[in-house]
């Protein structure tokens, strides 16, 4: 449900009534008295929500300046932004959630001249700048993690988390999960689980060669089928998966890990504080993403909490502005901590709790590679929910994994050709 602090924030009728206005700050406050229209991709009652109105209070009563804070979750603020993308009407300050330069580039400021541009974290390089070097969001966030684990469950079962490097060391620890009685993987039918785990699968399966097939039009459907849906039918014919995946939210996937009762997942950061929120005593943290090979990997990319200015802003000062604000270290480390993930600024030092022991084990040394989130960077644009829904089929044993591939052939031609045009 959107939330709003300072004036009522418009909703999608009122916005497509404006859109005959122009761009962003035609209408509401945004044109009104300099107030910045900042709308945001939170949900309420979240840790990030409370510390960002926190900001806003203190950032308006330093400067003066009214800020229109709005939020919505994930899917309806992706609805609500293709509206006000359609209709040239976008909010001064907005989340770009993972999209700052594949979707939202072409509608936003340039930050590249800004002053904390020089203290991002170089791991985000290839998931936020483009071919010249420009960037065109604050990441609050740097989402990196590996494969979660549940360390206490793996060690009921009897297996050394440094043990797992390849996919036979994670196919026999899985096992010997099934077999003490627990969980080996914990997935959400209803969410975005089935999606996440192709997409970390994917994300190190690939040698360069095919990699660059894929971004030029190209899906290589034996390949897919071969190293990744293969995979994940092979695990739910083993049983790896919960009983209850169908039904399972991501809140129920966060309480088998945060409760001890699942060993694995494969979701961004933010699940496994998620599950810490649930039991603040869970021994969990995350390892790096098995191979082939055995050279592990992490996943990352830009998260959640980026913020991006409109071009179109009559208010373009007063959000660089406040951009600046957010990115001063104190308040980008409460933000990063809120969040529960690695800052995307190297001057921000979250305490990170339970989880940062994987952080610094896996992220601060720079050793291991961190390859973007898949179809961010190696999918056109738009085909995420049929990667979901084509995962989903074969986890649930409604497809197997050669005509699941087919259909997500099929929807990439059609993006792809789409996007080109």
């Amino acid at each position: 449900m959107k939330r709003t602090i300072g004036v009522v924030a418009m909703a999608t009728a009122a916005v497509m009534g404006l859109a005959a206005c122009g761009g962003s700050g035609q209408s509401g406050a945004s044109g009104e008295g300099g107030t910045l229209e900042v709308y945001l991709d939170m949900s309420t009652g979240s840790p990030v929500y409370a510390e960002m109105k926190t900001l806003v209070d203190t950032y308006q009563q330093e400067t003066g300046t009214s800020i229109d804070l709005s939020i919505d979750g994930t899917e309806s603020y992706e609805k609500e932004m293709k509206v006000r993308m359609a209709s040239s009407n976008l909010p001064d300050v907005f989340s770009t959630h993972g999209w700052s330069l594949l979707r939202y580039s072409p509608f936003l400021e340039p930050l590249t001249d800004q002053s904390w541009v020089k203290d991002v974290n170089t791991g985000l390089d290839s998931a936020m700048k483009d071919s010249d070097g420009n960037i065109y969001a604050l990441p609050i966030e740097y989402t990196v993690t590996g494969l979660s684990v549940n360390f206490d469950v793996l060690e009921e079962a009897g297996v050394d988390p440094d043990s797992i490097t390849t996919w036979d060391d994670f196919d026999a620890a899985a096992a010997k999960v099934k077999a003490a009685g627990k969980t080996a993987i914990a997935c959400s039918g209803k969410g975005s689980g089935a999606g996440n785990i192709a997409d970390f699968i994917a994300s190190g399966a690939f040698a360069d060669d095919q990699l660059a097939s894929f971004t030029n039009g190209d899906f290589l459907s034996d390949a897919w089928t071969g190293n990744v849906l293969d995979r994940v039918a092979d695990w739910s014919e083993k049983g790896y998966f919960n009983p209850d995946y169908s039904s399972a939210t991501d809140d129920d996937v966060a309480r088998l890990m945060g409760q001890g009762e699942a060993a694995f997942a494969m979701r961004q950061p933010s699940a496994l504080q998620a599950a810490l929120d649930l039991n603040p005593d869970a021994n969990i943290g995350f390892i790096p993403m098995p191979t082939d090979s055995g050279q592990g990997y992490l996943v990352g990319g830009e998260g959640v909490n980026a913020y991006g200015v409109s071009k179109t802003s009559e208010n373009k000062e007063a959000a660089l502005a406040f951009l600046d604000f957010l990115a001063q270290p104190e308040n980008a480390t409460a933000l990063a901590e809120a969040t529960g993930t690695y800052s995307g600024l190297t001057t921000a030092e979250p305490d990170l709790g339970t989880l940062q022991s994987s952080y610094d084990t896996w992220v601060a040394p720079e050793e291991l590679p961190t390859n973007p989130f898949f179809d961010r960077v190696y999918l056109p644009n738009g085909i995420w929910d049929t990667m979901i829904a084509t995962t989903d089929s074969v986890i649930t044993g409604q497809s197997d994994a050669s005509s699941a591939t087919r259909q997500l052939a099929d929807q990439y031609n059609t993006l792809y050709s789409q996007n080109s045009n």
